[in-house]
């Protein structure tokens, strides 16, 4: 008896049924390429504010002395460091005009909120300074040699000029880690005889009179 279980041939794919797999399959990786956008994240440009020309400026005392300026309809009168002063961007343009040197020297500096207006000036902002009113302060809880450091590390004589006047004054007032004789032979060394009065009086043989001080 004859086997009738012969072999069935497949036909082959003719060009129609490929192009037809091939547009499915692109179809599947479009819908894979857009879940997988979907998810990550899309990052936004950093947003600069830009001033106004209107805008208020403030400007930052960035010393320990006793200063003053003057421009149209306002007078600056500069008691400590880290004083802030708000003012007229007409105002500030002025001031600029007729003290840009303290900007230079580090006396003043813009404050970091319009950073905008010191980068179009040249100008430094306060958080660019080395220095800020909160080291000046720590000064007290430093040994001496922290106090080396931070002396080494100030950036003009401006800031150098902060560090011995707030000390000073610190001294006279008879602050908590500023009669130090470790500290006061440091500055009198790190200012050529610059302390030599409080060292007399650390001795025992110099009184310094507050009142004139």
């Amino acid at each position: 008896m004859a086997n009738n279980t012969g072999n069935t041939t497949k036909k082959a794919p003719t060009k129609a049924d490929l192009e037809a797999q091939i547009a499915e399959l692109q179809a599947q990786l479009l819908a894979a390429q857009q879940q997988i956008a979907q998810q990550i994240p899309v990052a936004t440009a950093p947003t600069v504010t830009v001033s106004a020309p209107n805008t208020d400026v403030s400007v930052v005392y960035c010393s320990d002395s006793l200063g003053f300026a003057k421009i149209s309809n306002m007078e600056l009168h500069f008691n400590r460091y880290g004083e802030e002063f708000v003012m007229s961007r007409t105002q500030f343009d002025e001031l600029v005009g007729k003290y840009r040197k303290w900007f230079d020297r580090g006396v003043l500096a813009v404050s970091y909120r319009n950073v905008d207006v010191a980068a179009a000036k040249g100008l430094k902002t306060d958080k660019e300074m080395f220095l800020d009113a909160k080291k000046l302060e720590s000064i007290g809880v430093m040994s001496a040699g922290q106090l080396e450091m931070l002396w080494n590390s100030l950036e003009n004589h401006t800031q150098k000029e902060s560090v011995v006047s707030y000390y000073k004054r610190k001294f006279i007032e008879g602050a908590n880690g500023f009669v130090n004789r470790e500290k006061v032979d440091l500055l009198n060394r790190l200012t050529d005889g610059g302390f030599r009065r409080e060292q007399d009086e650390i001795s025992g043989r110099y009184k310094i009179d507050k009142t004139v001080m």
